[in-house]
Formats: structure tokens, C-alpha cells, sequence
């Protein structure tokens, strides 16, 4: 008897897969070969997995890729710079500073990555290292920047948050003959119990920094100091969410004025109270929720998941609900962020793709997106399939119907044989 949900293929991949891994196996497979699906979200394709991406400016965005490199490309062409900051590892994250700080009218960015260090380079020039971030022991999973000082946070394997504060001039990093070796100000250790996936900073004062991980807590630090944030009303005690509603891994986090946003390998997305640290908001989902995106000024939060879909929720009036759903990637959601009337998703199908948010929201053609114009070439393409096919089971049909040389003669036989009878 064999066991419920076991893969019984013949395909030698598939062996140790179950069913349900199968079917999702097909699903992909079957959207990578889709040249309609293919075309939603206008891809920017880098020719590696995203890992992570960071907006700079209204043109130009930074990837985060699994070949080692960290590279720029411009958004209205989809092309990437030849040029790339090359890591020993695969870059798990990037970040752009603040318009203010750049080096010969470039804007400067960061790359993290599994060689354990971040690399400080120009935009413009990916290839010339202005410093170096030296002091993680494991790879370094994520990274964040202060939105009006030059201050940046990194987080890592090895369990720790660390704080470092770049030159307030970054011109003189760039008259030096090689890359600045540049330590912490300040290393935090002990309180996550797991990795570092994921940090963010409020947005409204950018005063406390949040941090995440595989222990599926969530702490709060100042952002300038790196010490703990007190509990509002107990000074004695620490801000922080406990492992418990999240039972397992937190991917990502996004804060808003008075919600912070996470998602987790437990297949949630929770909106939790800030000040009060209890769950205003749960959205339940099928699979391992690896993004999410809050996008305050149309009431919805955007979430991506481990099979790719995207999924966009209505939150700001009643019961939470799925109003839209994007089936584009065809591999995990890596990273979401906004800006402006657009949302920008990445995947490790190696796609950055994206969405006009009013278009999204306010699609009438049905649950699942698909703009007007693709839907006409999807709709043109499976009536030449079906026309292909039927003509192919005619053909199939009429083959099968058809005598050949040798059977013709042995019925020409028969039939003379009948007539002289």
C-alpha cells in the first residue's frame, strides 16, 4: 500500500518530492513557460536570482545578487551597468544612503554578503570600494541605513546588530589610495537568540530601530545609540515582541506610524500595535510569507510568498481580505518596497518587477491582475493552442485511420477473394 502523498514519478528529480512539492514544481514550470505572464511587471532581468534591491532616485535601482555582485540598472531601459561591486559570496542585501551623501555627484551604496562584510561604493562607479565594514563572523543578512545621517545597521548569522557611522564627508573616502577600514561604534549581542533577517526604522522620526530573526522575536533599539528601547509605562523592561504568536523564522518587516508589519515562515503576516506590542492584524496565508509591504495611503499591505504569488490585502476597513492576486514570479518573493504610486517586487526567478498601485487596487477584470492589454495576448494565444491542438488530434486521428502499402494490398486481396466467391 502506498504512502498518501507519496511521488510515485519516474522523473529521477522528483524522487524524494511529495505531492504537494510536485504540483508546485508544475505550477512554476508552467508560468516560466508562459510569454504572457512572463511580460507582468515589465521584468528588469540581471541574469542572477535578486536576493534584495534598494530604489535610487526614480531611475535607478541596486540589486543584490546570488553571482556575488551587487550592480545598478536603470529602470526605464531594464539594463544593468557592465560594471558591479564583486563580494566573495552571494550579496543577501543592499542599501542607498540619503541623496545628501555623495562622491563626485554620485549616490553611494552598500552591499552585504555572505563573504562577511559590507562594501561603501558609488553608485556610478560600482567597482571602486570606498570602504569596508569589517567585523561580522558569519554572513551578513541584512542591512539598513539611517534616512538623514550617515549611519548604518547591519545584522548577520552570527546573532548580532551592529552600528557604524560613516565620515559625514565621504569625498575624503574617496582621495584615499584604498578602500577605509571602518569598525562598529556599536555591537549588540545576546538578546536575538537566532539570525538577523531583517531590520527597519520608524518612519516617522527614525528614532528606534527594529530587529528580527529566526528566533521569532522582534526588539527595538535607538537608532543613534544602539541601546535597548524601554518598555512605554516600565522603564525596567525592554521593548519586545516574544516568539509565541510568530512560532518560527520572521523574514521581513516594515514599519508604519503605528503598526509594524511582519512576515514569517509560519505562513503569517501580522500588523502588530507598537506601542501596546499585541497583534492588531493577522493574515493567514498557505505557504511561508518571505515579504510584506504596508502601503498606508490606499489602506492594503502587499505580500509575497514562497511560490512567488503576490497578494495585496485590504486592512483598512473591516475583516482583512485578499483583494488582488499577481501570479509572476515563478520562484520566492525576495524583497517589496514602495515609492511613490509604485510598488517594486524581486524574486529569486531573477525578476525585478513592477506595479502601479492604483492599477492594481482598483483592477475590475476579476481576483487574479492582468492587465487589459495582456489578457487580449493570452486570450489570442490560448485560442491558437486550442486550434493547434485540435488540428494536431485530426491529424493524430487520421493517421491512425490511414492504411499503409502493406495492409492496402492484404484488403485488395481479401475484397478479390469475396468477389470470386
Amino acid at each position: 500500500m502506498g504512502i498518501a502523498g507519496a511521488n510515485v514519478s519516474s522523473d529521477r528529480r522528483n524522487f524524494f518530492m511529495s505531492s504537494a512539492q510536485l504540483d508546485a514544481l508544475e505550477k512554476k514550470e508552467e508560468l516560466e513557460c508562459d510569454p504572457v505572464r512572463q511580460k507582468l511587471g515589465t521584468p528588469l532581468r540581471p541574469g542572477a536570482r535578486i536576493l534584495s534591491f534598494d530604489l535610487c532616485g526614480s531611475d535607478t535601482v541596486v540589486l543584490g545578487l546570488s553571482s556575488h555582485q551587487a550592480k545598478a540598472a536603470n529602470l526605464k531601459t531594464r539594463e544593468c551597468t557592465a560594471a558591479a561591486a564583486k563580494h566573495g559570496g552571494p550579496v543577501t542585501a543592499v542599501a542607498v544612503l540619503n541623496e545628501s551623501y555623495t562622491v563626485n555627484g554620485s549616490r553611494i551604496a552598500l552591499s552585504a554578503s555572505w563573504d562577511k562584510i559590507v562594501k561603501v561604493w558609488p553608485v556610478d562607479d560600482p567597482q571602486n570600494t570606498l570602504a569596508v565594514l569589517t567585523g561580522h563572523s558569519d554572513f551578513v543578512k541584512c542591512v539598513a541605513v539611517h534616512p538623514t545621517l550617515p549611519i548604518v545597521y547591519t545584522g548577520s548569522a552570527d546573532k548580532s546588530i551592529m552600528f557604524w557611522r560613516l565620515p559625514e564627508s565621504l569625498e575624503t573616502l574617496a582621495q584615499s589610495t584604498a578602500p577605509q577600514e571602518i569598525a562598529p561604534f556599536k555591537t549588540v549581542k545576546g538578546q536575538h537568540t537566532g539570525q538577523i533577517y531583517a531590520m527597519c526604522l520608524d518612519p516617522v522620526s527614525a528614532q528606534v530601530l527594529y530587529s528580527t530573526g529566526s528566533d521569532a522575536s522582534v526588539r527595538a533599539w535607538d537608532s543613534q545609540t544602539g541601546v535597548a528601547i524601554a518598555t512605554k509605562g516600565d522603564e525596567s523592561s525592554d521593548w519586545c515582541i516574544a516568539r509565541g504568536q510568530h512560532k518560527t523564522n520572521i523574514f521581513d518587516c516594515k514599519a508604519t506610524e503605528n503598526t509594524l508589519w511582519t512576515a514569517s515562515a509560519d505562513n503569517t503576516a501580522i500588523g502588530w500595535d507598537i506601542e501596546t506590542r499585541t497583534t492588531d492584524i493577522v493574515l493567514e496565508h498557505s505557504t511561508t510569507v518571505t515579504a510584506v509591504l504596508p502601503i498606508p495611503q490606499v489602506g492594503v499591505v502587499v505580500t509575497g510568498v514562497r511560490d512567488g504569488a503576490l497578494y495585496v490585502w485590504r486592512v483598512n476597513s473591516g475583516v482583512p481580505k485578499i483583494i488582488r492576486e499577481i501570479n509572476a514570479h515563478t520562484d520566492d518573493v525576495s524583497c517589496l518596497r514602495v515609492a511613490g504610486r509604485v510598488f517594486y517586487s524581486s524574486g529569486l526567478d531573477g525578476t525585478l518587477r513592477k506595479w502601479d498601485i492604483q492599477s492594481v487596487v482598483n483592477f475590475v477584470g476579476g481576483f487574479e491582475y492582468m492587465p487589459a492589454e495582456l489578457q487580449a495576448l493570452k486570450d489570442q494565444n490560448t485560442s491558437s493552442k486550442q486550434g493547434s491542438e485540435t488540428l494536431a488530434k485530426s491529424s493524430k486521428s487520421a493517421n491512425q485511420s490511414a492504411l499503409t502499402e502493406e495492409e492496402e494490398r492484404e484488403l485488395a486481396e481479401l475484397m478479390s477473394d469475396l468477389d470470386d466467391m
